[in-house]
């Protein structure tokens, strides 16, 4: 004699299904990771473009100070005067910053755009906004990076106005 079975109903979990959830996970994990080491790369590709773009500007000012040496060449920012007027270092380039927004005050500076250069004449500064402020310890907790364009007894320099620390680095 046959003895008739009744289907059980039960949630049958194919194992198709597992091994897709299984990947699903491990490549959100993957992509998560890879996210974080990414932004750790911008922020230290970022400071590394800074420097590189500081370098260039106290080349130029030193460059500006060799040439004001020779007999035919007057220096562009000679101060002669108590009040002369500071360079600006980024029109001493010879090729132009490709991210300089140009001459702004310090108080203007929420409207640049990050990423940007300026020039306040004013104090005679220069400034940077970064693209990710996360990075950047500012012991006022400023959102940007000033230095100080100084006469000295020979040429300019760029002396930072606070002590920067730019993804656990400090920035000089």
């Amino acid at each position: 004699m046959a003895t008739a079975r009744t289907p059980v109903a039960r949630v049958r979990w194919n194992s198709r299904w597992v091994e897709w959830g299984v990947l699903t996970l491990c490549i959100g994990i993957a992509t998560a990771v890879l996210w974080r080491y990414g932004q750790q790369v911008r922020a230290q590709t970022e400071r590394a473009a800074v420097q590189s773009t500081l370098g260039a500007l106290r080349t130029a000012l030193v460059l500006d100070y060799v040439q004001s040496m020779l007999p035919q060449r007057k220096r562009t920012g000679d101060p002669v005067a108590a009040n002369s007027v500071v360079p600006n270092p980024f029109g001493m380039l010879q090729q132009p910053v490709a991210n300089y927004a140009g001459e702004v005050p310090a108080a203007l500076l929420q409207e640049v755009a990050p990423g940007r250069w300026v020039f306040d004449k004013r104090c005679g500064c220069i400034g940077y906004k970064p693209l990710e402020p996360d990075g950047l310890d500012a012991p006022s907790g400023a959102q940007a990076v000033w230095f100080m364009v100084e006469s000295t007894a020979a040429a300019y320099q760029l002396r930072p106005i606070q002590a920067y620390v730019w993804g656990g680095l400090p920035l000089e």
